[in-house]
């Protein structure tokens, strides 16, 4: 290989000892997360994180992929295409057609690696005062010692020559929509070193400095390992296991660019070859990867919630009964204050057995026995109520509403806890739980 020849990173051949094994946060289930990938032109999602966006798709995540630019500078490499190349013979645009097409590229290979929500700079959720509807691609060229040198020719509406600030906005907005649970870019090299590459790391970065603090910061921050030398990086690595076969594919969606030579090889129109890995690693650019959080609780089973709401029902039940008759006279008026002490004790029994337990059936189970031992206190000694139900007297009729008001409470219970259920399992949830964990930090 000769010294002016294109070098890139290469997937997956360093994989330190302490990697992870996934880009989200602990305590974190793939099922129902999200991710937001953020390249520069179409292609790099396939080619660079394709493997991972189809694994955590087919895995129940939601996945989004903002792209920066459409590709208008890019090569191509199809014969009966070569007239959407800018400079071709042919050619009559400034690579607007190409990029047109490679919409529809980028279209096909989303639909293999399951991205949920695809969109571009400038299109909602990504926009922001200032910021330009469309960023034309920078283009580049490759230097003398095998990098790449920014193009000189770059239009004025490209993503480079466009100042920094409206566009880290537009990102900033589309992270608040969106909320994911991590983000993943590129490093500050930009990968191989392409002009876009860097502006789209250095417009991440400057988006989540713009959400820091508010509920929208994502948890963890991803940047593409391409480190020369990635075992003197103390930075943590995440090494993704995906899914090759979703990640081939979907590359081979993109035609112009890239040409699939093998099973685990392509080649870019340069012709360098290079190998289709399934292992992606990455190293944490913001946030705390190794951060343990504690878990949600989980529910207690069945049979114990039912042991606990048995045990609880007759207490309260017994106890209610013991004092529900009394009652204090305010002048000739009687305050049953009795009967309030008892209705309070069985609902709070009930609330008691659903919220610690996590199970709002547990309010039924203890309101269930609480009910059955007052039955038992009324009509279990016939000659001798314990709880008199007798509308006719006053104590009866104090019997009789501690006999109605006993069930009663504990179906409040167990209607409370269900209402309840969704905000715990949000306040419990492991966004939530990263959220309080990083205020407590600061």
């Amino acid at each position: 290989m000769s010294e002016s020849t294109p070098t890139y990173p290469s997937q997956g051949e360093y994989i330190a000892r302490d990697s992870l094994r996934e880009l989200l946060p602990n305590g974190y289930s793939p099922k129902g997360a999200r991710l937001l990938f953020v390249h520069a032109h179409p292609d790099d999602e396939s080619s660079s994180t394709g493997a991972a966006m189809a694994y955590y798709a087919s895995a129940g995540a939601e996945v989004y992929l903002l792209t920066a630019t459409r590709g208008e500078m890019g090569e191509v490499i199809p014969e009966e295409l070569q007239h959407l190349e800018v400079g071709k013979p042919g050619n009559t645009d400034n690579g607007e057609a190409l990029g047109a097409y490679r919409e529809k590229e980028l279209a096909a290979a989303c639909r293999v690696l399951g991205v949920k929500q695809q969109f571009f700079l400038g299109q909602e959720p990504a926009v922001a005062p200032g910021a330009l509807s469309v960023y034309r691609d920078s283009g580049m060229a490759w230097g003398p010692a095998g990098t790449p040198v920014p193009n000189e020719r770059a239009a004025a509406d490209s993503l480079t020559a466009q100042p920094l600030e409206p566009q880290a906005a537009a990102v900033a907005a589309a992270i608040e929509a969106i909320r994911p649970d991590a983000v993943i870019t590129y490093d500050a090299d930009g990968g191989y070193g392409h002009p876009d590459h860097r502006r789209v790391h250095d417009i991440v970065m400057r988006a989540v400095q713009l959400l820091q603090g508010t509920p929208a910061e994502p948890v963890l921050v991803w940047g593409l390992d391409s480190s020369a030398e990635p075992e003197k990086d103390t930075r943590t690595q995440a090494a993704v296991y995906g899914d090759g076969a979703a990640k081939r594919e979907a590359m081979r969606a993109h035609a112009t660019q890239l040409v699939i030579t093998g099973p685990k090889s392509f080649e870019y129109s340069n012709k360098v070859p290079q190998k289709i890995s399934a292992v992606e690693t990455y190293r944490v650019l913001t946030g705390d990867a190794r951060r343990l959080v504690p878990s949600a609780p989980e529910p207690a089973g069945w049979i114990s919630t039912s042991l606990v709401g048995v045990i609880l029902g007759v207490l309260a039940g017994v106890a209610g009964s013991i004092y529900h008759a009394w009652v204090i006279y305010a002048g000739d008026t009687p305050i049953p204050v009795g009967l309030a002490l008892g209705v309070l004790t069985v609902l709070s029994a009930s609330l008691w057995t659903a919220l610690s337990h996590h199970r709002p059936f547990g309010a039924l189970v203890t309101g269930g026995i609480a009910a059955a031992t007052v039955h038992w206190l009324a009509y279990g000694r016939a000659d001798s109520p314990f709880v008199l139900v007798n509308p006719d007297v006053y104590i009866g009729q104090v019997g009789t509403w501690w006999y109605f008001l006993a069930p009663m409470s504990a179906l409040v219970a167990y209607l409370w806890a269900r209402r309840r259920a969704p905000k715990d399992a949000e306040f419990y949830g492991p966004r939530a739980m990263h959220e309080r964990a990083r205020r407590g930090r600061k």
